[in-house]
């Protein structure tokens, strides 16, 4: 659509489409426009509308459009964003090109102060654009001071109050201040409200939101000096962004979204390499067996079975675990225990059912084993074991990482498979070979 509209339309229609349409639905557009393209948008975009484009794309993507322009423009277009918006872009910048944009912006800007922070941090994700009150302060002329601001703050709903000395000591909900009639201080409707620190790490502040169900939570210093605010907008995009990460961890990727193919594959190499060296313990445990595999041949017909239900299990209770360390949640030994117990319960289940089929494969096909009543035990034992021991190392693997101080998302799917497929040979492998009497 937009493509069209600047082949086919003139430099007033294309102004007037560019205002009504949404910046989130332009951004989705812009980048399949050519460099001949953008500049024609370019001519005729306000600034304002601009701003909002580049703040609703992808920080990288936006950093790009950013270094577009020369400096002014860029200093411009970034004092119309929201400071978090803007934070996150500048940090992507080259260094030298970051470094001359803060320089023009100037130490006392809003995105300067938020850059300090590392994005890792509550205070990289807060908004220092806020309406703040005093005690002392009548509702009337606090409503005059809401309507006078407004249109600089990313939102009304809630109203802080901070004292002299810019201690934060509650909130006022907008509602609740509409309600309240003059004669009357701001003192008199204030509210406690639970607050975050600035070096709080950002999704245990977002966590506090869900828990406390506040939509805007106040960022203090340790001194409870007020900061700024993280609104739930923020909240849920940090949320995306850590579940993408964790996503990409447990598959043992790095970060490469949208990057060219060859600088995929280069950061995607090491950890392939890595996952090849954690596979030939497997092949070396196989030719331990040897005589035994030599000898009962059928055994390698239902190996995969068994390593791959191990597997499934480990992964579910992987993310069980995961997600209690990112939510903080109570418990972890009661979890841990239920995990343990459902995979012994599951495994015997899947015992059971796997001696019956292999049993039955066994009969139906005697030219594969002359034993088909022990093969069937071994395969079937082999499972429950497997099963049950799967969750443990879903469990211990990443609370070691997590007590090496590591991040034990990277107990990733296919690290802890491997540890699996090694476990499984071992339990399968020796089993038989303890049974069958090595022969």
């Amino acid at each position: 659509m937009l493509k069209e509209m600047i082949q086919n339309s003139n430099k007033d229609l294309l102004k007037v489409y560019l205002e009504d349409v949404h910046a989130h639905d332009l951004s989705e557009l812009f980048f399949d426009l050519t460099e001949e393209e953008r500049l024609k948008v370019y001519a005729v975009i306000s600034d304002e509308k601009l701003a909002d484009l580049v703040a609703y794309m992808d920080s990288e993507k936006a950093a790009d459009i950013l270094s577009e322009f020369d400096l002014k423009k860029q200093k411009q277009l970034v004092e119309m964003m929201e400071p978090d918006d803007a934070a996150d872009i500048i940090q992507e910048l080259e260094d030298d090109e970051q470094e001359d944009l803060l320089a023009e912006l100037g130490d006392e800007a809003d995105v300067v102060q938020l850059i300090q922070y590392d994005e890792d941090e509550t205070g990289s994700a807060m908004t220092n654009q806020i309406i703040v009150l005093t005690p002392d302060m009548d509702v009337k002329q606090a409503t005059k001071l809401v309507i006078k601001e407004a249109a600089d703050v990313e939102t009304i709903s809630t109203l802080f109050v901070i004292d002299d000395e810019n201690h934060f000591l509650g909130i006022v909900p907008l509602k609740k201040l509409l309600k309240a009639k003059t004669p009357m201080p701001v003192k008199d409707i204030v509210e406690e409200s639970h607050y975050v620190l600035d070096k709080d790490p950002i999704i245990q502040t977002v966590q506090a939101m869900n828990n406390y169900e506040i939509n805007e939570m106040p960022v203090c210093n340790l001194n409870r000096e007020l900061l700024g605010m993280i609104t739930v907008d923020d909240a849920l995009d940090i949320y995306e962004e850590e579940a993408q990460e964790d996503f990409e961890k447990l598959a043992g990727l790095p970060e490469t979204r949208d990057s060219h193919p060859l600088k995929t594959a280069f950061h995607r190499l090491p950890w392939l390499i890595a996952l090849l060296a954690f596979a030939i313990p497997v092949a070396m445990i196989t030719s331990l067996f040897e005589d035994v595999l030599t000898t009962v041949a059928v055994l390698i017909i239902f190996q995969p079975l068994i390593s791959a239900s191990a597997g499934n299990v480990a992964t579910q209770t992987l993310a069980v675990t995961l997600r209690m360390f990112n939510t903080n949640e109570k418990g972890l030994i009661k979890n841990s225990s239920r995990e343990i117990l459902t995979g012994l319960m599951n495994g015997f289940v899947i015992g059971c059912i796997a001696f019956g089929m292999t049993f039955v494969v066994s009969l139906l096909n005697t030219s594969l084993t002359t034993q088909p009543l022990l093969i069937s035990f071994i395969v079937g034992l082999s499972l429950w074991i497997t099963v049950f021991i799967a969750p443990i190392l879903a469990i211990l693997i990443p609370l070691t990482i997590k007590a090496l101080k590591f991040d034990p998302a990277v107990a990733s799917g296919p690290f802890i498979t491997t540890i699996i497929d090694v476990t499984t040979l071992i339990i399968y492998f020796g089993l038989a070979t303890l049974i069958l009497g090595g022969v």
